[in-house]
């Protein structure tokens, strides 16, 4: 290529990575600027705007421009005037990963990650997952006992008081919580169980019985569990209450507690509290052992959609894991929990389908400046979107 006009022309040798507008020093104002490599380059070669610039040419001289963390060029030009690459060298950023992350667990929004082809990470109430609230654990002979006395509650069955022998352990309002309220919405499953110990282990009986919720299994905590015989709903006291009764949930035999007795499990409407009461025999004498309640919870689904042509493997275990999107596709995890926050590192392939070498960034980070390569012979990276 001819240069008529030596005399506008800067001509200034590039060694190492950094500002070619210190490099060029006096020079950098006049209308041409020729930067000729003598050696390779490991990082960036930035240029600020000058409005004299009518041409900017870079020569690579054979010599490669490499950057592994950003675009190798960063160079700004008058508006319409491009950078020229000439030379054989290689123009390439070798950085081939983006990161996204939202750090406000309340998160239930579509984040859009431009480093990606405005590709998007979607999350969502969209799965639910079953939740343990309660997994109490007792030894035999070490559970909590049910009242001797009596405790005044409101039978859902009748709408008035009766007088009961209730595990006051478990009449409160946070128990009522756990039970799925009103409605005993979590006993009234399947993973419900309950069993029975003697407050004196002397005949030898450990476990005195176990009662599940419906379609529950036959046994829980080692012995046979009976599922409830009685299971109804009643409106009272402005809304539906449950009413679920078990006639043969567990076997006394001390003296003057001896006999099966059933084990009956609703809410007090006087108070909110839940009811667990025995029906018969002496309360002191047995005991709950041991509980499982579970409840069916919202959690969070994460969906991100690859809007790139070229496949994006997910990683860093918030929630991906080595989790490989085709180009146009989504892939999905689903967390176990409110937690809507999310931290990604997505990677492209090394190559595109005709072999170039794929970079997430374009060869020039200043976007309005364009980079002509018409008279450059070395293999430049591409970007991925």
């Amino acid at each position: 290529m001819s240069i008529p006009l030596i005399g506008n022309v800067g001509f200034t040798e590039i060694s190492s990575a950094g500002s070619l507008t210190t490099a060029a020093s006096t020079k950098i104002g006049l209308p041409i600027q020729l930067f000729k490599l003598t050696s390779s380059i490991s990082g960036q070669l930035t240029l600020t705007e000058n409005s004299n610039h009518k041409k900017v040419i870079i020569d690579t001289n054979g010599n490669n421009i490499i950057n592994s963390s950003g675009s190798p060029l960063n160079v700004d030009c008058p508006s319409g005037v491009p950078v020229e690459l000439k030379g054989s060298g290689n123009v390439q950023s070798t950085l081939k990963t983006f990161t996204s992350a939202v750090t406000d667990t309340s998160n239930t929004a579509t984040t859009t990650i431009a480093e990606a082809g405005n590709s998007t990470l979607a999350v969502t109430t969209n799965h639910t997952f079953t939740e343990q609230v309660r997994d109490d654990n007792r030894n035999a002979g070490s559970g909590l006992s049910f009242g001797d006395g009596t405790t005044t509650v409101i039978s859902p069955v009748t709408g008035s008081g009766t007088d009961l022998m209730v595990n006051e352990s478990y009449y409160s309002s946070s128990i009522t919580t756990d039970f799925g309220g009103v409605g005993l919405d979590n006993i009234n499953r399947s993973d419900f169980g309950m069993s029975f110990t003697h407050a004196f282990l002397e005949d030898g009986t450990p476990i005195s019985g176990a009662i599940v919720g419906p379609g529950g299994p036959s046994t829980f905590d080692g012995v046979s569990a009976q599922q409830p015989t009685t299971n109804t709903t009643h409106s009272h006291a402005g809304s539906t209450y449950r009413f679920m009764g078990w006639n043969a949930a567990l076997v006394g035999v001390n003296k003057g507690n001896s006999g099966t007795f059933g084990i009956n499990i609703f809410i007090n409407s006087s108070n909110g509290a839940a009811v667990v009461a025995i029906t018969a025999g002496r309360g002191a004498f047995n005991q709950i052992k041991n509980v499982d309640v579970f409840t069916t919870s919202t959690g969070r689904k994460f969906t991100f959609t690859n809007n790139t042509s070229h496949t994006i493997t997910l990683s860093g275990s918030d929630p991906f894991s080595s989790t490989s999107v085709s180009a146009s596709g989504t892939g999905f995890v689903n967390r176990d929990s409110t937690d809507g926050s999310f931290s990604i590192t997505g990677t492209f392939p090394d190559t595109n389908d005709a072999g170039a070498p794929l970079s997430s960034l374009g060869l020039n980070e200043t976007s309005s400046t364009t980079v002509n390569v018409d008279n450059h012979t070395g293999t430049n990276s591409v970007k991925a979107f």
